[in-house]
This record gives C-alpha cells, sequence and structure tokens, in this order.
C-alpha cells in the first residue's frame, strides 16, 4: 500500500542493535553494523557524530578525523541535503579518511560518493553525516530509516535536562501522561502552544509528535493529514524523522479507513492481523500496541487528521487518558496545525510560481538566439530538479533524428569539439520519450534495458538516474526531449520532479516555437535584406555617371525643342542618354529644387538610381516612366495646376510619375497572383501587388544613402510626401482608377473645391491615370508604335500563362487578339473618360481629349480597312501586318492624291 516507504521486517531488526548502545563512542560501529546489514552487504564507510561540547563532526571516538571543510561534505552541510559526486571522486578530501580508517589501508579507488546528513528536524541542526563509497548503485531509501533511528539514540544518548544548554534532553517528568491527566493541568500544552510559532508544518508536526510521545509514553508517533476533497492521508513526519517525500495514499482503501469513515479511535485489536504488517512497515517498529484518534476541525466538523501513537512503554494498551491527552492537545493546536499547512501550500505555491515565472523570464531572454535558449534551458531545468546535467534534444522531422546542439557535460580525451550530436529517433531513452510522447522516470540507468552505457564508457562519466520529459506543442506534437541526469540532492528524481518537469515542459515548448518562429522570420529578414543588397547591387550606379551627369549645368528645357512644353510634344523622341539631364531641367523649371532645398548631387543619384531600376520590358521601362512625367510636367506648366494642389503635392505628383513602376517586371496583378509569385505572396492580401512593390522599390532608392531628396524636409513634410507618393503610386492601378471613376466625374461636375481634401485626392489620382495613359495623347504616327510595345509585352505575358496550364485574356492571346477592336474599347472605356473629365475640369486639356478621339478614328478606320480586305477578321495578324496594311493604304490615299493633283495641273 505505501510502495518504496515500506520498512520491511528485516530493516527493524538491523536497526535494533542502535537501541543497545549506551554511550555516544560506541554509536560509529553500530551505525557502520546498521549500514552492512540495511545494504545486505559490506561498504567502505564513515560515520561523523556531532561532539554535543564542541558542536564539532568527528569520525572516531578518539576525535581524530574532523569532518573537512572542502568537497562533498562541505555541499552536504550547506545544504543539509543529500549528495552524490560521481565525478573527480578521487581528489575529495573525505578518501583519504576512509583510506586511513582502513585496515590495512586501502588503495581501491570508487567510482561514487553518498553522503547523508542525518538532521534533527525540531531545531534543524545536523546530528550525523553518513559517507558511503561503492562502485555498485546504492539504495538511499534502505538507508532512510537508520536516519531517523540516529536521531533518538542520540536524544538518548545526550543525557541532559531539557532545560540545559543541550538540545537533546529527555523530559525529566517521571509520568508524562500525569501532565495533563484526570487532573487538567494544561501547563504543558501551554507550553507546547507558545512553542508553536514555526510557519514550517514539518516543524510544528515534530513538537506536536515529540509532546504526543511524552503525555502517551509512547514509542513512536505520527500525524496522517487529511485531503478532505479526496480523502488522501499524507504523512511528512515519523517520529523525529522528517520524511524526505512525503507519503499519499487513498485512505478508504487503507488500513485506517475504520477511523477516517467512522470518525472514532482505533486501537491495535481493531486492526486485522493481515493488515499489522503494514503499518509496522510503515512507521519502521513491531507494533505492541497503537491509538489513532480522528482529530476534527473546530470550525466544521471534517477530519484535518488522524493522530497515531504507538507501543506504549509503561503498560501494554493505551488508556482513555491517553486518549483525552490526545484530544485536549488538538483542541489548542489543530487551528495552529491546519493554517500553517494552509500557510505552506499557499507559500509552496507561490515559491512554485516565482519559480516558473523566472524560468519564463529567462528563457524568454534568449529567443533570438536558440543555441542560447538551449542552454538556458538546461541550467533552468537542473536548478529546477537539483540534476547534475541535462541535455536537450530537438526532433529533425525531415531526417527523423534527434539533435543535440548544446550537449551538457561531455568531455573526451581529445580535444574535439562537438558542435552536434545526432542519433535515430527511435534510440535510446530519449528517442523513447520522443515516440512515445511519454516522460520516463528511471532510478537506475544500467539496470534499464534502453540505456546506452558508451558515452559513460568513453567519458568516465556515470549516470545513476535519468529523468527524460517530452517538450510539447500545443498540438500535443513533441519538439524535442529534454534529459535530465544524477539528482544531487536525492537518490531518484521524485514524483515532485516530474510535476516541475511537465509544467516546466511548457515554457520550453512556447520558447522554443517562438525561437523557431523567430529565428524564420528572422532568416527570411535576412533573405529579405540579401535580395535588396543585390538589387542595390545590381542598381548601384556608375560613379563616372553620376560625375557626368553632375559636371553637366542643368540646361533649359528649351534644349530639347520649344514646343517640349506643350501637349503634342512627343518625350520618346528624346535620345535616352539625354533623359536623366531632360528630368534634371524638368526639376529645376517646376522650382523642386530650391522650393525643397534639394542638393543637386542628390538629386543626380536619386534620378539615376531610378533609371537603373528599371528593368526592360517592351513597355514598361524608364523610357515610358519618362514619358509620364514629361505629361506630368505639361499638366503642371499648362493647366496652372498650382492655384488647385499644394506645392507639396505637386512635388510628390512628380515624383511619383518618376517611380510609379518601378521593377516592373512586364506582367500585371493577375498574373502575379495566378502565379503565386514572391510579391504576390507579399502583398496579394492587400491588393494592388505590382504597385505596392512599386513602392517598396521607390522607398528603397529614398533609403540609400546619398539618394534621399526629401531629407530637408520637416519632419511633419516628410511624412506627408512620403504618404502622397504612395497613395499616388497605389491610384495607377486601374482597379482602383475605375472605383473612383464616378466620383471624379462628380467633382467635374460641381467643379473643384480648393478646400475640400477628398478634392485634392482625387484630382491626383486623375492626374497620374492620365499620366500614365498619355501615350494616347500623343499623334497618332507616335501612339500607334508604341501600341506595339504594349502588345508585345501583353503577349509575352499570355505566353508565360499558356506555360502554366492557363487561358490568357484576349488582350494577351497573340492567336485571339482583335487589336484593333481592343483599342478602341481601351479609348472608349479607360482613355477617353480619363481625359474628358480632365478637359471638362482644366478646359486648356481639351487638346489632349481631341487627340485620342482622333487617335480613335485610326484605330476604326483600320477596322474598315480590315473589313474591307480580311472580310473583318484580324485574327492571326500581327500587329506589324495591321501597321503594314494601314501604313500601304495610308501611302496608296497619298499616291492617289498626287495622281489627282497631276491630272488637275494637266488640265
Amino acid at each position: 500500500m505505501y510502495g518504496k516507504y515500506l520498512i520491511s521486517r528485516k530493516s527493524q531488526e538491523a536497526l535494533s542493535p542502535l537501541d543497545d548502545v549506551a554511550r555516544l563512542g560506541d554509536l560509529y560501529d553500530a551505525i557502520r553494523e546498521a549500514l552492512n546489514a540495511l545494504l545486505h552487504r559490506k561498504v567502505n564507510s564513515i560515520v561523523y557524530i556531532l561532539d554535543e561540547k564542541s558542536d564539532v563532526l568527528y569520525a572516531d571516538k578518539e576525535k581524530k578525523y574532523a569532518a573537512p571543510s572542502k568537497g562533498i561534505i562541505r555541499e552536504t552541510l550547506e545544504t543539509q541535503q543529500f549528495h552524490v559526486q560521481s565525478n573527480d571522486v578521487a581528489s575529495d578530501p573525505v578518501i583519504a579518511v576512509i583510506k586511513a580508517q582502513c585496515k590495512p589501508p586501502s588503495s581501491w579507488n570508487p567510482k561514487t560518493v553518498y553522503c547523508l546528513p542525518v538532521t534533527d528536524e525540531e531545531n534543524q541542526k545536523i546530528l550525523a553525516l553518513l559517507v558511503i563509497e561503492e562502485n555498485e548503485t546504492v539504495e538511499i531509501n534502505k538507508i532512510t530509516p537508520l536516519k531517523h533511528k540516529i536521531v533518538g539514540c542520540y536524544r538518548r544518548l545526550c543525557k541532559c535536562h531539557r532545560d540545559s544548554s543541550s538540545n537533546y534532553a529527555p523530559s525529566n517528568a517521571s509520568n508524562p501522561t500525569a501532565a495533563i491527566g484526570k487532573t487538567g493541568d494544561k501547563d504543558a500544552i501551554l507550553r507546547l502552544c507558545g512553542d508553536l510559532y514555526d510557519q514550517d508544518a514539518s516543524r510544528l508536526q515534530l513538537k506536536v509528535i515529540r509532546f504526543l510521545e511524552e503525555q502517551t509514553n509512547a514509542e513512536c508517533a505520527f500525524l496522517l493529514l487529511v485531503v478532505p476533497e479526496t480523502q488522501e492521508l499524507f504523512c511528512q513526519v515519523i517520529g523525529g524523522l522528517v520524511l524526505e517525500e512525503e507519503i499519499k495514499f487513498p485512505g478508504p482503501n487503507s488500513v485506517f479507513s475504520l477511523p477516517l469513515e467512522s470518525k472514532k479511535p482505533m486501537k491495535l485489536e481493531d486492526v486485522p492481523l493481515d493488515k499489522r504488517k503494514d503499518i509496522e512497515n510503515f512507521v519502521g517498529v513491531k507494533l505492541k500496541s497503537m491509538l489513532c484518534v480522528p482529530v476534527s476541525s473546530r470550525n466544521n466538523d471534517g477530519l484535518i487528521a488522524l493522530a497515531c501513537v504507538v507501543n506504549k512503554k509503561d503498560a501494554e494498551n493505551f488508556t482513555n487518558d491517553d486518549l483525552q491527552a490526545i484530544l485536549q492537545c488538538f483542541q489548542y493546536t489543530s487551528t495552529v496545525l491546519t493554517s500553517t499547512l494552509a500557510f505552506q501550500n499557499e507559500r509552496k505555491l507561490k515559491l512554485q510560481t516565482q519559480a516558473m515565472l523566472q524560468v519564463a523570464r529567462n528563457l524568454f531572454t534568449h529567443l533570438d538566439d536558440l543555441t542560447k535558449l538551449l542552454r538556458e534551458i538546461m541550467q533552468e531545468a537542473r536548478n529546477l530538479t537539483q540534476a547534475e546535467r541535462c541535455s536537450v534534444f530537438l526532433i529533425d522531422k525531415e531526417t527523423k533524428e534527434l539533435v543535440a546542439e548544446v550537449f551538457d557535460g561531455i568531455s573526451t580525451n581529445n580535444k574535439e569539439e562537438h558542435n552536434e550530436i545526432r542519433m535515430p529517433i527511435t534510440q535510446g531513452i530519449a528517442g523513447h520519450v520522443a515516440t512515445t510522447g511519454n516522460l520516463l522516470n528511471i532510478k537506475d540507468a544500467y539496470s534499464h534495458p534502453m540505456f546506452y552505457r558508451g558515452i559513460d564508457d568513453s567519458t568516465g562519466f556515470r549516470t545513476r538516474n535519468i529523468l527524460c520529459f517530452p517538450i510539447k506543442n500545443e498540438r500535443g506534437d513533441v519538439l524535442g526531449v529534454a534529459q535530465l541526469c544524477n539528482k544531487k540532492t536525492g537518490q531518484h528524481f521524485t514524483e515532485f520532479d516530474e510535476d516541475l518537469a511537465s509544467a516546466f515542459a511548457v515554457y520550453c515548448c512556447i520558447s522554443i516555437s517562438h525561437s523557431l518562429m523567430y529565428q524564420n522570420v528572422l532568416a527570411a529578414q535576412y533573405r529579405n535584406s540579401l535580395a535588396n543588397e543585390l538589387m542595390m547591387y545590381h542598381m548601384k550606379i556608375s560613379p563616372d555617371d553620376v560625375e557626368g551627369l553632375l559636371s553637366r549645368d542643368i540646361p533649359s528645357v528649351a534644349l530639347w525643342g520649344v514646343e517640349f512644353d506643350k501637349f503634342p510634344f512627343p518625350p520618346r523622341e528624346i535620345p535616352e542618354p539625354e533623359t536623366p539631364l531632360c528630368v534634371l531641367a524638368m526639376f529645376e523649371d517646376l522650382g523642386f529644387l530650391s522650393r525643397w532645398r534639394i542638393r543637386k548631387d542628390t538629386l543626380v543619384r536619386f534620378v539615376l538610381m531610378v533609371k537603373k531600376g528599371y528593368r526592360n520590358p517592351p513597355y514598361h521601362n524608364w523610357t515610358h516612366a519618362f514619358a509620364v512625367a514629361h505629361f506630368c510636367f505639361l499638366c503642371i506648366k499648362n493647366l496652372n495646376l498650382q492655384q488647385s494642389l499644394d506645392d507639396i503635392e505637386l512635388f510628390a505628383l512628380f515624383v511619383s510619375c518618376l517611380c510609379h513602376d518601378l521593377d516592373h517586371r512586364g506582367t500585371n496583378n493577375q498574373y502575379q497572383v495566378a502565379s503565386k509569385s514572391v510579391l504576390a505572396a507579399l502583398y496579394s492580401s492587400e491588393g494592388s501587388v505590382m504597385e505596392r512593390h512599386h513602392f517598396a522599390q521607390t522607398m528603397c532608392i529614398v533609403n540609400t544613402d546619398g539618394c534621399n531628396i526629401f531629407e530637408n524636409l520637416s519632419s511633419k513634410d516628410y511624412t506627408t510626401v512620403l504618404d502622397l507618393v504612395r497613395d499616388i503610386i497605389l491610384a495607377t492601378d486601374l482597379a482602383h482608377h475605375l472605383k473612383i471613376m464616378n466620383s471624379l466625374k462628380e467633382m467635374a461636375k460641381v467643379g473643384f473645391d480648393t478646400k475640400n481634401e477628398r478634392h485634392h485626392s482625387l484630382l491626383l489620382c486623375l492626374l497620374m491615370t492620365a499620366s500614365d495613359l498619355s501615350d494616347q495623347t500623343k499623334p497618332w504616327d507616335n501612339t500607334k508604335h508604341v501600341a506595339a510595345l504594349i502588345y508585345r509585352e501583353f503577349f509575352s505575358q499570355g505566353d508565360m500563362e499558356k506555360s502554366l496550364g492557363q487561358k490568357p485574356a484576349e488582350m494577351m492571346d497573340r492567336e485571339r487578339a482583335r487589336i484593333p477592336d481592343l483599342q478602341i474599347g481601351f479609348l472608349d472605356h479607360i482613355a477617353l473618360p480619363v481625359y474628358k473629365v480632365l478637359a471638362d475640369l482644366f478646359p486648356a486639356s481639351g487638346i489632349v481629349r481631341d487627340t485620342v478621339v482622333d487617335n480613335r478614328r485610326h484605330w476604326e478606320k483600320i477596322c474598315a480597312l480590315i473589313k474591307i480586305r480580311r472580310g473583318g477578321s484580324c485574327e492571326q495578324m500581327s500587329y506589324d501586318q495591321i501597321l503594314a496594311m494601314e501604313e500601304e493604304e495610308a501611302n496608296a490615299e497619298i499616291e492617289n492624291y498626287n495622281l489627282q493633283n497631276q491630272k488637275q495641273n494637266g488640265r
């Protein structure tokens, strides 16, 4: 019933000789003999016993060998906890003492040293140290009853009164039962109550148990505390021994079920004969008599404990006076006991919470470095469970391996550095936990079939016990495994360690998951940064180009013709090498350099970087950007836009026109989404995929050293201009334009209001779209060749869509596209409405609308010509064939016109 806590009959027999010891000096040999008997073999051991006068621990009755102040002895004295040393044992000072006591002196070198403190829990004083050196595993639980026995013997052998300097004197009362017997003398209880000031429940129980033993003259007493919700019983103290791990068991199914359920006292004769051995093993003595008394709460009728006394010394059985003494004791002490237990539980919970919060803080400060995080996890796991070593394995799902990038404590004779250790996920203890997802607590590693001794053999490290637990995510999938080795303050890892490990695993999971996520994000940022770096490298402009352009004076725009600032002027006729200087001239002519304090060298770098930032598809290239910026220049110059828009809006508009198609790939938004491109992954959730990329590239150039033309703007203007550039570039998405078309018509109908912010935004969008489509506003001989570039780019996208197994739109399909009809449709539904609204708002732009109408007539004429020559079908006709047919017809008309003139002149 009580599992590992049972004390066998053989153990009781091994301990019985200590009862016959009459002097402290004889206790050394008696303890060593008891050790051999309990472990069933002769072991090398040292017994240090406290000298009550000097307060020094000696290993012999002659007091020659005092306890060393270094090594495992010091660690045990400082912590008052059990310690094990498996490595570098030979250097410990205690080894010399053991060898000296061997007869003859031994040269034997053990691998493991165990050191157990024997503590009087009532005053937290170490009375003795048991030091054992063995090559075999020592089962410490077999020795635990000896510690209790030593405390009792030490108290008995210290023949001093309680009120003297010694803390170990027996009571001077010749008849302790009479202290609170029928006379009702409550002095003893009052002294007890005055002594119950401890906030530690174990110490408080020690005092109550000592009191019960004295008042009932019992050999041993203990308390079984009741958990009201589950009716479980747990015991923390037996006699003078505070258990290293409390005993807990179901009350209703135990030998103590009778007093628990009936709330009536139970004597030995009430216990069945076959159950008495359980109690004997529990308390470690042979039962002669027993009294178990239920203790009720003063607040309600519920039980708080079962108070048990065993083996009355001066009689065969416990009497009614003993019963009354116990009841009267708890009448005064039960409240203190319950409140102390409650306080201890609250404190324990608080400490655990604080510890876990500290763990969380420590872990979450290392999310940026997985290696540091794993080291922190190992350190925290060791601290929480008092383990000697810890290793953390992560699961590599691709290779189905356990990977330990940080392996605690590995050392080899060579100086090879262990960067990573990999093992199959099905191998060993860690593999078992990783595949099953179940925690594994192994008390003897070498006896476990899954333990691999190879590492121990190669490193000299000795693994005694293992606690291995899984690290799972919220879905229950195992991310990794943590493996703890060698409990330092106990023989093996306990259930409490298991609970700690399970709670700790939650924090490990969160931190590891977030660290891996952070690493992925960081890697993506690095890739993005690298991609930008590579892009900027390839966009890097030559210092010679910068110097060449910078060395030239900015000319007047009239250098490129007196008609440069008139709407019919075709900017595509300007040679490409001259276009950067022409852009500088437009900046100067519009007054932007002085108004916004733009340095000439900064503007030069900016313009050259923008030019470099355009790829070379047939249409959406730098020449297109230059033409768009030129039309914007024309609008500002001819439509007197300074009266309608703010200076910063005009500045943002002109810059946006230059940058609006940066890094265009010759494909539209639909293609980016359908092909699941990187750009679509970045921007598709927001819409306007290409337009958002164009703005991102614009910002990339602005943020490049020496290219920020906005650098001298105020903070407010800087924010404003970037917002405007973003909105204007996003407005080049035709889907956006179609959404606002009705609003544009309404604005044209009611008139532009300079005080209406919405009108400002609509006008900027309209001017950007008008500039973007401006190739349609040029004379026919110019615009028809530009259309050829557009369809070459469209058909290239159509071919790529076909290669993806998709059916392209008609205007993208070179086999189905009816170009004249498509052009008429485009002019009717997209271009003409834009320029009609522009003309309604600014009559000076009427020439632009008229030119678009004239170009439409040319397309109608081509349609009529195709109808005459090909029956109306232009499928399978290339654009060059269409232009050739149109030119042939135009030449025929010219020739016919010349013939008619000759005839008239001949007359």
